[in-house]
């Protein structure tokens, strides 16, 4: 009874790590510095990027979903560009990497498919791994516009605590070879 207690303790984890991600989405991953700030803040209602419906006020902090709408907008509007075409569409398929792995890592562990929980928990971790990668690479942040959010650092952090979480749950499991779960 005592190590069941212990094992749901580590489903909720990875259950609520789940929702943080989700939460994540809406949370700024790029945040303007202070001079940015305030110009942005003089016209906050003046388009920042018109095609997307963009407003300097949006502009602040940027969310994971506001970079996912202007990638998608950046992925088939490039005109030619093809490197800007490439970037926009590998930044769309990791944000939707994330998405995706972080609803089958909640499904897997709501029906205690510990492997591919463990296999999707590592998708996330790489997937934001690369996409920060990329974002501080290409000079976006840190930059005189922007620094980072909060979410740049919550994917790596809440993906090693799904990771870890996943990895205890298969060992505490595994010592009953007949409870196997993939």
């Amino acid at each position: 009874m005592e190590k069941e207690k212990m094992l749901n303790i580590f489903k909720i984890i990875i259950i609520v790590a789940c929702v943080v991600l989700f939460i994540g989405l809406l949370l700024p991953y790029q945040a303007s510095t202070e001079e940015y700030k305030e110009y942005l803040q003089e016209n906050p209602d003046a388009m920042n990027v018109e095609e997307v419906n963009l407003t300097n006020k949006d502009a602040i902090n940027i969310s994971m979903m506001e970079n996912f709408k202007v990638y998608s907008y950046a992925m088939n509007n490039s005109e030619g560009n093809s490197w800007l075409a490439g970037e926009a569409t590998i930044n769309f398929i990791l944000i939707i990497v994330l998405i995706v792995s972080t609803i089958l890592t909640l499904i897997f562990t709501l029906f205690n498919k510990r492997i591919l929980g463990l296999i999707f928990g590592l998708l996330i971790l790489g997937s934001s791994l690369l996409m920060n990668y990329d974002i501080v690479d290409r000079g976006v942040i840190p930059s005189s516009q922007y620094t980072y959010g909060i979410a740049y650092y919550l994917y790596p952090i809440m993906a090693v605590v799904i990771l870890v979480s996943v990895i205890i749950l298969i060992v505490k499991n595994r010592k009953k070879p007949d409870n196997l779960k993939y």
